[in-house]
Order: C-alpha cells, then structure tokens, then sequence
C-alpha cells in the first residue's frame, strides 16, 4: 500500500489580503472561508494570521484564489 504525506505548513495571508482591491475583498474572503470549510470570521481570521495550519491542498487553493485576483504573492504578515 502506498501513502502519501501531506505537509502541514503555517502559512499567513494577510500580505495578499492588503493587496486586493477594496472591491474584491469580500468575493475572495467568501471564496478562501469555503476552501478552508470555515463559516465564522474568528476561524477566517485565526487562518489569516497564521495560527492555524494549512494542509498543502488548501494553500494551494488560497494561492489559486488570490491569482485570479492578481495577487501573485499572497503569503506574509
């Protein structure tokens, strides 16, 4: 049986969201809250800051998102 490692990482994106224009701000937080499978803006922020970790699936989904947008460099304080 084989088995694949999933690396675990601490990832914050607050950099990518300064970076959005004001008018995007609210489609990409929706769009990031469903690929994270949160629904409260307390989870939203915790990721955002980096206190929770990121599975690699779902940062490359938050990276995908912010590129739609632009933003080529989401991950920073």
């Amino acid at each position: 049986m084989t088995t694949t490692a999933t690396t675990i990482t601490t990832k914050a994106f607050l950099k990518g969201l300064r970076e959005l224009r004001v008018k995007d701000v609210e489609s990409v937080r929706a769009a990031i809250m469903e690929a994270l499978g949160v629904n409260n803006p307390v989870s939203f922020r915790n990721y955002a800051r980096g206190r929770n970790r990121l599975d690699v699936e779902k940062a490359a989904a938050i990276a995908a998102i912010f590129g739609r947008y632009g933003v080529r460099e989401p991950w920073g304080n």
